[in-house]
């Protein structure tokens, strides 16, 4: 049984550590779009690669609601 005692704890620093990096994405997004295009870039190819990345951040925010919200067992 101390196995199953020691995942939650588990369980929750990987969630907090999860949120962290969520953050800290949101917060950089802008760096990380610049970061994959070229030196010389138009509005266009910007707007393209910040579309790209959205999905990514909502799959990460899901990934945190689904596990963050799910119903612990009695």
């Amino acid at each position: 049984m101390p196995v199953v005692n020691s995942l939650v704890p588990s369980r929750f620093l990987t969630l907090i550590a999860h949120l962290v990096i969520v953050i800290t994405i949101f917060w950089s997004r802008e760096n990380n779009v610049l970061a994959c295009l070229p030196l010389t870039y138009t509005k266009e190819q910007y707007s393209s690669r910040d579309t790209d990345a959205l999905p990514a951040c909502i799959e990460i925010i899901l990934f945190i609601a689904v596990f963050g919200l799910k119903k612990k067992p009695l």
